[in-house]
């Protein structure tokens, strides 16, 4: 319990800090989504339950944050306020996405955090994608020019290139709070001599 904790301030506190950072101009207008790096690999460490949780908080802030109402000319349609995404759909974003790295879960356990790595660049990726389709699919178009890719690819670089140090981080953060990440599902049942094979 005393680690999730820890987990969700961490999340709490990247919000605070992804105010703070800036946008690469010469990235494509790409920037650090710290947000999303610190959920993934924070749902990378927990179980699938806690990593619900960890996906209804992020994604209930996020959209506190950052939902934007759009509002009609029309003084009766205003009356009726809709988003271009509604609210709450974050949440099923981060479950997604949480969803997926939670495959990697017993790689990060045993200390190999390649794949973990790559994956939550990609989670990130294909969330900022998901949520740019669903905007234009509102909109009523679908242009998805090479900027767009060339933004999704430099974002998934930044993500993946700072998750090893939040991964080291909740390692050795979790070694001191007597944490131990589980690893259901991967023990084996059955044991086999050699000679009788």
């Amino acid at each position: 319990m005393k680690f999730f904790a820890l987990l969700a301030g961490m999340i709490l506190l990247s919000f605070i800090l992804q105010e703070f950072l800036p946008v690469f101009d010469w990235a494509y207008g790409s920037r650090l989504m710290l947000v999303h790096t610190v959920f993934l690999a924070a749902a990378v460490a927990v179980p699938f339950p806690a990593m619900l949780g960890l996906a209804l908080i992020t994604g209930l802030i996020w959209d506190a944050r950052y939902h934007v109402p759009v509002y009609p000319d029309d003084v009766v349609a205003a009356m009726f306020t809709q988003s271009e995404i509604p609210f709450g759909f974050t949440i099923l974003l981060f479950g997604l996405s949480g969803a997926l790295i939670q495959g990697v879960r017993p790689l990060f356990r045993r200390g190999r955090w390649e794949l973990p790595v790559f994956m939550i660049g990609l989670c990130t990726a294909l969330s900022l994608l998901i949520e740019y389709l669903v905007i234009s699919f509102q909109r009523g178009g679908h242009e998805i020019s090479i900027e767009l890719w060339w933004k999704l690819l430099m974002t998934a670089l930044f993500s993946s290139l700072v998750s090893p140090f939040l991964l080291l981080l909740l390692s050795r953060v979790a070694g001191r709070m007597r944490y131990r990440i589980p690893t259901e599902g991967l023990k084996r049942r059955h044991t086999y001599d050699g000679d009788a094979l």
